[in-house]
C-alpha cells in the first residue's frame, strides 16, 4: 500500500471501536457485526492511504486492531475521547490543528467501504476550489466529508441531518462520486456499497459466508 507524496490535504478519520460500531446495521447471517465495522473501517481507511501520505492521515480511534494497523503503517493516532462523534472529530482536528498549522483538512466518515483513491482524489479536488465544502452522503441528507483550507476553522456538526448544518458556514457539493457518498449503516446502504464494489477487507468478510 503506497501513498501519495503530494497532497497537502491532511485527512481526519473518526472510527468507532468495533465492539460499539454499526450498531443499526443487522448483518448478513454468520457474520459479526463487529467484525464487519473493521473490515469497513480498515477498507476506507486503505483508500485514503493511497491519496495522502501516511503522516496525514490522523485516525481518531480507540480500537485496538485499527490502531495498530494504521501504526505500523505509519498514520497519525488520536485517542477518541468516548463522548460521540463531534467530540472525535474535533481531537482529529485540534491534532491536525497543531500538526500543520494553517494547512487545508478534511473529515472523512470511516464507513466508506466503496471508496476508491480515484472518487476521493476527485472529491478532495472539488473541496479545493472553495474555501469550505460538505459532501452529503447519497441521501443528500447526511454528510460523509467536509473540509476547509484552515484546519483549526473545521466545526464538526455530525448527526441526523448534518448535512443542512454543515451548509450553514460550507458549499454544499452534490458530487456525482457515488463510492464517495455511500456511507453503511444499515442493511439497504451495505447492498449498494456491494453493488459499487467494496474494498478488500470487506469483500473477503463477505465471501467468507458464502
Amino acid at each position: 500500500m503506497e501513498s501519495a507524496v503530494t497532497s497537502t490535504w491532511h485527512v481526519i478519520v473518526p472510527v468507532k471501536h468495533s465492539a460499539n460500531g454499526k450498531s443499526r446495521l443487522r448483518t448478513p447471517a454468520g457474520i459479526r457485526r463487529e467484525d464487519l465495522a473493521l473490515a469497513i473501517a480498515l477498507d476506507t481507511l486503505g483508500a485514503v492511504l493511497q491519496v495522502v501520505p501516511a503522516h496525514q492521515l490522523l485516525v481518531v480511534t480507540t480500537d485496538p486492531e485499527v490502531r495498530l494497523q494504521m501504526r505500523d503503517l505509519g498514520a497519525v493516532l488520536v485517542t477518541d475521547p468516548g463522548r460521540g462523534l463531534n467530540s472525535a472529530v474535533a481531537a482529529g482536528i485540534d491534532a491536525a490543528s497543531v500538526q500543520a498549522p494553517n494547512s487545508p483538512a478534511a473529515v472523512l466518515l470511516g464507513d466508506l467501504p466503496a471508496l476508491t483513491p480515484a472518487e476521493l482524489s476527485d472529491g478532495l479536488a472539488a473541496c479545493a476550489a472553495v474555501e469550505a465544502a460538505v459532501v452529503p452522503d447519497h441521501e443528500g441528507t447526511g454528510t460523509v466529508l467536509i473540509s476547509h483550507h484552515d484546519a483549526s476553522r473545521l466545526t464538526p456538526r455530525f448527526g441526523t441531518g448534518s448535512a443542512a448544518r454543515h451548509a450553514r458556514s460550507a458549499t454544499v457539493l452534490d458530487l456525482d462520486l457515488p463510492r464517495l457518498r455511500t456511507d453503511v449503516d444499515n442493511e439497504e446502504s451495505l447492498r449498494r456499497a456491494v453493488e459499487l464494489g467494496v474494498g478488500p477487507w470487506t469483500t473477503r468478510l463477505l465471501r467468507a459466508d458464502r
